[in-house]
Formats: C-alpha cells, structure tokens, sequence
C-alpha cells in the first residue's frame, strides 16, 4: 500500500519532469521528431486519463467528504475541479463503467 509521501513524492517527480519537458525547445527537432513526441506525450496523457478515472472510481466507492455535507459525488467533483455538473457526472459514469465499484450509502 502507498503512503501519501509517495504518492506525492512520484507526483513531484511527474511535475519536475513535465516542467523540464516544457521548458525545451522544439524548434531544433525534425518534423518526424516532433511527430514522435506528439505521440509519446498522447501516450502519456492516455495514461494519467487511466490512472484519473481508477482513483475516481475507487473516490465514489466511499462517502463524500465531510466538508460537503453528503452533497452527491458530482458536485463535489464540480466544485473541486472547476467544471461543470455535467461534465462531472461523466466523468463518474466514465470511471465507474471501466472499474465498477459497489456505491455505498
């Protein structure tokens, strides 16, 4: 099982990265270069999409937090993440179809 110190110590490590990929240019790198990353970062964004709706799916399982009062799992999500209702409510039926957890009460 993960402690939170790793958990944010890998997501650290994910950040610097993602900063020091950012900060280069890219105007030195061929046309099939540059294809090539495209497709790696489109890789990467696959992946933490995944890891979003597993921890999404295993967050709905559970009680809403406290500070919300028993508000349903979409406005919590809404008001966390800055979107919509709507667009929350997708992303719990997305994340629940690929992992289906047991709702609770």
């Amino acid at each position: 099982m993960s402690s939170k110190n790793d958990v944010m110590s890998a997501l650290d490590t994910v950040d610097a990265a993602l900063r020091a990929v950012s900060g280069l240019p890219f105007h030195g790198l061929s046309p099939a270069d540059q294809r090539a990353l495209l497709v790696r970062l489109d890789d990467l964004t696959k992946e933490v999409a995944a890891l979003q709706r597993r921890l999404l799916a295993r967050m709905v399982g559970g009680p809403a937090p406290r500070e919300f009062a028993g508000a349903p799992w979409a406005e919590v999500l809404a008001r966390r993440l800055r979107i919509s209702v709507g667009e929350a409510q997708r992303r719990i039926a997305d994340a629940q179809q690929e992992a289906p957890m047991p709702k609770t009460a």
